[in-house]
């Protein structure tokens, strides 16, 4: 019985409040006097979460399951919880888990499937977008291939919009409940709001939650080292989750966020290289060459730019060996495995000029394909008015999103400039810029 979950009363209360810094919005667990690193808030028997294992039609479960490992499905957990959550709403007052479900949302409002073609434009050009898949569309392939045959044979009353929502909730806040039991819902530990960044509690993620000496319950335990102050508000993590993450599967963002990063594809280069002048069969031939050494992991790969504005040493290799003249790139060609190939690109671009020892790819070549690719992605983003922002949270967390990714992209191309001076025409396109040592900051 869910009388069974204990909470320190004295440690912690639920409030409905705006979150300070991260934050799903919805209720949350504030300390109502100091608590120390280690102590335990609450403590949830694994047998009152909810999983599919643990749902009250254990034949629905069973047939589920069966399914979703037929189709081979990248995200099981998410449709086997969600219909798991879907037949608890069919059982209605008969689920042992009624007084939970009766306090769960509808659905996460504000996560990305739910909103409309018209706001999902402000998303254009987002990681949202060109990062991550449209949930909308799994959750439909996961009803029609899997669910509504399933329902129907045991007269699970449910729909797919029904199931799509019970689908947010279960994306905005499931746990890794056990090895055993999977991945859930874990009543009261998914009231705490989250943070990228100096959280505050551990919640069943492996850092000692689970305790098979408390008979297999989860423990919600202070981590802070300097412990929380009476009356602040006690933030969980569901990750170092950047906000593309946040807002496609949680539905929120935060300002500031660490965890942030912008890709640049392999498509992005080539098109990049393209616009400034090398010749669509060099791109060819030298993706080809690329991919046969193993420098890209698949022919769509992409490269990660984090805040601090570091271009990743691969992005780097990609490009020297798309944009340098053939009687360079003639040097490097020969080799056939990853490791030969670095070797090789360093080996051949630290001999054509001592200067810039710390970074010798970095070519005019180099930096002008790369520039390209980033302006062009600057480009796209759609702007979101300040009126529209006041309006619409989903355009407040967009215009979040958006302002990080830009400065990011902004502060790269910063730093790109200091290795971008002008060369005269009988100096060649393929000679380093001068640039001063700040700007090996850029490589770090």
């Amino acid at each position: 019985a869910m009388h069974d979950i204990v909470v320190d009363d004295e440690a912690v209360t639920f409030a409905a409040r705006s979150s300070e810094g991260g934050g799903g919005g919805r209720g949350v667990l504030c300390g109502t006097r100091d608590l120390a690193a280690g102590e335990r808030l609450a403590r949830i028997p694994v047998s009152m979460c909810l999983t599919l294992s643990t749902c009250g039609m254990p034949d629905v479960a069973e047939a589920i399951h069966a399914k979703v490992v037929e189709q081979k499905l990248l995200a099981g957990w998410l449709c086997e919880a969600a219909s798991a959550l879907c037949v608890e709403r069919h059982l209605g007052r008969a689920s042992k888990y009624f007084a939970y479900i009766r306090v769960l949302p509808d659905c996460e409002p504000n996560v990305v499937s739910m909103w409309s073609d018209e706001e999902r434009g402000y998303l254009v050009n987002t990681e949202v977008e060109v990062g991550l898949r449209d949930e909308l569309r799994e959750a439909r392939r996961e009803w029609d291939c899997i669910v509504e045959e399933v329902f129907k044979a045991h007269d699970v009353k449910c729909s797919f919009d029904l199931f799509h929502r019970a689908r947010t909730v279960v994306s905005s806040r499931a746990f890794q409940i056990s090895p055993t039991c999977g991945i859930g819902l874990a009543p009261i530990a998914d009231c705490f709001n989250h943070r990228t960044g100096g959280h505050d509690v551990n919640v069943g993620d492996g850092g000692g939650s689970v305790s098979t000496s408390e008979n297999d319950a989860l423990a919600v335990r202070i981590v802070r080292e300097g412990g929380v102050k009476s009356g602040k508000e006690i933030f969980n993590t569901y990750g170092f989750l950047g906000n593309a993450r946040l807002l496609n599967s949680y539905g929120f963002t935060q300002r500031d966020n660490p965890a942030d990063v912008v890709s640049l594809s392999t498509t992005n280069i080539r098109v990049a290289a393209a616009m400034v002048g090398i010749s669509g069969s060099q791109i060819a031939k030298r993706f080809e060459w690329i991919e046969s050494t193993s420098l890209i992991s698949s022919a769509d790969a992409s490269f990660d730019i984090n805040r601090a504005c570091t271009l990743p040493d691969d992005l780097m290799y990609v490009v020297w060996a798309c944009v340098e003249d053939d009687d360079i790139f003639r040097k490097v060609r020969h080799t056939t495995r990853r490791d030969d190939a670095i070797n090789a690109i360093l080996t051949v671009a630290k001999a054509m000029e001592s200067a810039h020892e710390q970074q010798p790819m970095m070519t005019c070549s180099v930096v002008k394909v790369i520039s390209s690719a980033i302006e062009r992605r600057l480009s796209m983003y759609a702007t979101v008015g300040d009126e529209e922002r006041g309006k619409n949270e989903r355009l407040e967390c967009a215009a979040i999103l958006i302002e990080s990714e830009r400065q990011i992209l902004k502060g790269v191309l910063e730093k790109l400039e200091k290795f971008s001076v002008p060369v005269s025409a009988d100096e060649g396109s393929n000679k380093r810029a001068k640039s001063g040592d700040d700007a090996f900051a850029l490589f770090d």
